[in-house]
């Protein structure tokens, strides 16, 4: 369970506290404190993130740039291990600001090991990937993975109707050869921006399904399932919000619970998550 709570300087925040509980049989076996505080330059802009768990030396930090224009540029992450775990660029089109390029540092995660441990160990993937984007017209044509020599790994390529997207491709890379994995598909008849979709591979099974539920034009639940069943969530919504979710991934032969309560002002009040090992999941 996590409570959150916050601190604001009129319309600025100033600090946030999450204080997490591992609680097992009914009685609290683990706790962490951590805080994070919020600095601002002369013109109001969010220059900072400082975060610090009690159980860390040092803190980890958000970092954000800006252009003459007051215009976020770019975004970087550091872990309180000095490793910069996100950095993100961004342009602006004529709909908004977009990603054009995103390099990723992930946890590893041991499946051999306790999901606990493995989670409390911070040892973080030595693969890391960098992501390019395309655009053409403000629309993304294609996002481009690379590994950490620079070799292409795999590519989405998007195809739209006016500017909504139709059509994902799903491609690898393996030496010189290019092999397409999967063709996802959009349908748009319940929502225009919320979107069912479903891929295929090229013997035509289901890879991916999403399926949405609406109340009028409001979300009530996303059923999303991914590679082939191994993967799965069920995400519940109120008013817009997310309220719970469940999630199952028989690789690991792991199921999350989590719920979500939020303050009047929108803000996230209390998450609660509940772990367990899967027994069968033929």
């Amino acid at each position: 369970m996590t409570k959150y709570s916050y601190k604001y300087d009129l319309d600025k925040l100033e600090s946030s506290k999450e204080i997490s509980y591992t609680i097992m049989f009914g009685q609290i076996v683990d706790s962490m404190i951590t805080v994070t505080n919020y600095e601002y330059d002369n013109d109001g802009l969010l220059k900072k993130e400082i975060s610090k768990s009690d159980f860390e030396e040092t803190p980890s930090l958000v970092l954000y740039d800006y252009n003459s224009n007051d215009s976020l540029m770019s975004k970087f992450k550091i872990s309180s291990e000095g490793d910069t775990t996100l950095w993100d660029k961004y342009e602006y089109f004529p709909d908004g600001k977009k990603t054009v390029f995103q390099r990723i540092l992930t946890r590893k995660i041991d499946f051999n090991q306790d999901f606990v441990k493995s989670m409390a160990d911070k040892k973080l993937d030595t693969i890391q990937t960098v992501n390019e984007y395309k655009y053409e017209n403000g629309l993304c044509k294609s996002m481009t993975e690379f590994d950490s020599r620079a070799n292409p790994i795999n590519k989405v390529e998007y195809d739209y109707d006016n500017d909504r997207i139709q059509k994902a491709t799903f491609i690898s890379f393996h030496s010189s050869m290019e092999l397409t994995e999967k063709i996802m598909y959009y349908n748009y008849s319940k929502s225009k921006t919320q979107p069912d979709f479903y891929s295929l591979d090229l013997n035509k099974d289901t890879v991916d399904l999403c399926i949405n539920e609406f109340d009028n034009q409001d979300i009530v639940l996303k059923t999303e399932v991914f590679n082939y069943g191994q993967f799965g969530n069920k995400t519940f919504y109120e008013n817009g919000k997310e309220i719970g979710l469940i999630s199952i991934d028989k690789n690991a032969s792991f199921k999350m619970t989590e719920s979500y309560s939020y303050f009047e002002n929108g803000d996230l009040k209390e998450t609660k998550s509940y772990h367990e090992e899967l027994k069968n999941t033929l």
